[in-house]
């Protein structure tokens, strides 16, 4: 590796720049990959972090602040993909 970096240099440091760049790439992908799957928005996945992580919730007010949006992995892709513009405003509750 160091007769490589002496003789080419930028070859190297190119090298190591695409392969950060890519990881970074990976894990960005992968992170919004998981909010499709879930349904939900930036914002949404931090607010529900941030009050999971709050002392002032109960766990009946966290049980109560499921996403109404989540059908399940399929149905989220191919919402995602293929998108219903008349049904993707509406929040029906599931009864159970």
């Amino acid at each position: 590796m160091q007769l490589l970096f002496t003789h080419y240099p930028r070859l190297v440091i190119s090298l190591v720049a695409v392969v950060n760049l890519a990881i970074i790439t990976s894990a960005f992908t992968i992170y919004h990959v998981v909010l499709v799957v879930t349904n939900q928005t930036v914002n949404e996945r931090y607010k529900r972090h941030y009050m999971s992580r709050s002392q002032h919730t109960s766990t009946s007010a966290a049980s109560t602040n499921s996403n109404c949006y989540n059908r399940g992995i399929l149905w989220n892709l191919f919402e995602e993909f293929f998108p219903l513009q008349h049904a993707r405003f509406r929040c029906v509750k599931k009864t159970t």
